[in-house]
């Protein structure tokens, strides 16, 4: 079995797609260090989180082996063992417990990567209307400030002093480390270098150029977003479908990069946020968890991100983002499409000169690559 775990547990929208990525990415590089980053792909530890937190074996159909496939996995392995998702923060005390006991004989480092709520929520706000909420921001923080938001992106991921609490039940202060997430203006690569602190990584043959397309996108933009959600039907209102389209495509690759003016909190939803930080920040010290950053980021407060809410974009402001959007969806459309009619006419020419078979492969490959480009 690994001698060690490093169990990082979130908090979701932390940077965590950025770590998971590096690391993913540089596998190879970890392993020749001794760590091993287990999983047939990134998506396994998410269902190995669903795992630990209780999801039924038929809402997990067939990747409900997740978990035991990542314990097997760092079970024949000598050195470190790295196991990321940001959905193991929402599991009870007693399932972190149960975590941790399968993992033994290892000694488990738990790591918990921690923002200012100030800046978190916009961004959690934006990865629930991506997905299934269709609030505005003011409606969103209204609920998270009243306690009534359920699920991923309620205070159940987000609630710092909850899920140290939860967590502490399964592992002794000094083996649940807090990393801060630096506020925007910071350098660049801070928050990596905090992460490669905490785990005791040597980055020296890391590929750290890499992509992850999880940004932010601007408060004219959202909007844009939150006006469409109610026109979503059939098929896009599946989760996976939405996931690859709405969340990825529309939100990703079309609005991210026009580059969108940054919004925050109203001053009121500030204050409450920043109250509630400085009781983390309390917590914390009190109990005494190791912390890699500076925890007077938890109460960094941007001015140009506070006051500036989705809620206040005019139809004007929006009609111009749509017509961007429409203007980049226009061109996706057209290279694919002209893609599809070379692949049309490839086969066509083979029908003519090859064996048939041949035919087969290349009409079975147009079929395939239309299929993955347009879902």
């Amino acid at each position: 079995m690994a001698r060690r775990v490093h169990l990082h547990i979130g908090l979701p929208k932390t940077g965590t797609t950025f770590l998971q990525t590096t690391m993913w990415e540089n596998r190879d590089a970890l392993a020749d260090q001794g760590f091993c980053y287990p999983g047939r792909n990134r998506m396994q530890h998410y269902h190995a989180s669903q795992a630990v937190r209780g999801i039924s074996r038929a809402a997990q159909r067939k990747h409900h082996g997740a978990w035991q496939g990542l314990i097997d996995e760092l079970a024949a392995w000598d050195g470190d063992g790295l196991v990321s998702h940001e959905f193991f923060s929402m599991a009870s005390a007693k399932q972190a417990i149960a975590a941790v006991q399968a993992l033994a004989p290892a000694k488990v480092h738990v790591v918990v990567t921690v923002r200012s709520y100030v800046l978190q929520f916009p961004a959690v706000w934006q990865e629930a209307l991506k997905m299934n909420s269709s609030l505005s921001f003011d409606q969103f923080m209204e609920a998270a400030l009243a306690n009534r938001l359920k699920g991923a992106w309620s205070w159940d991921s987000q609630d710092i002093p909850r899920v140290l609490g939860r967590w502490s039940a399964a592992v002794p202060p000094e083996q649940l480390t807090v990393v801060t997430v630096p506020p925007p203006g910071a350098p660049r690569g801070l928050l990596w270098e905090r992460w490669r602190e905490a785990i005791g990584i040597d980055d020296n043959h890391f590929d750290l150029d890499v992509h992850y397309a999880n940004e932010s996108i601007g408060a004219a933009q959202a909007a844009l977003l939150l006006r469409v959600k109610p026109y979503l039907s059939g098929p896009l209102t599946a989760g996976n479908v939405r996931h690859r389209w709405v969340r990825h495509y529309f939100g990703h690759e079309v609005l991210v990069p026009q580059r969108g003016e940054r919004f925050g909190p109203r001053p009121e939803q500030a204050a409450a946020l920043t109250a509630r930080s400085e009781h983390a920040v309390e917590v914390i010290r009190e109990a005494g968890y190791p912390v890699i950053g500076d925890l007077d980021d938890l109460v960094s407060v941007q001015p140009r991100q506070t006051g500036l809410s989705p809620d206040d974009v005019t139809d004007a402001e929006i009609v111009d983002v749509a017509a961007r959007a429409i203007e980049q969806m226009i061109r996706d459309v057209k290279q694919l499409t002209e893609s599809r009619d070379r692949w049309r006419a490839r086969a066509r020419r083979a029908q003519g000169h090859t064996p048939r078979g041949f035919v087969r492969r290349v009409s079975g490959r147009l079929r395939r690559a239309w299929s993955k480009t347009h879902g």
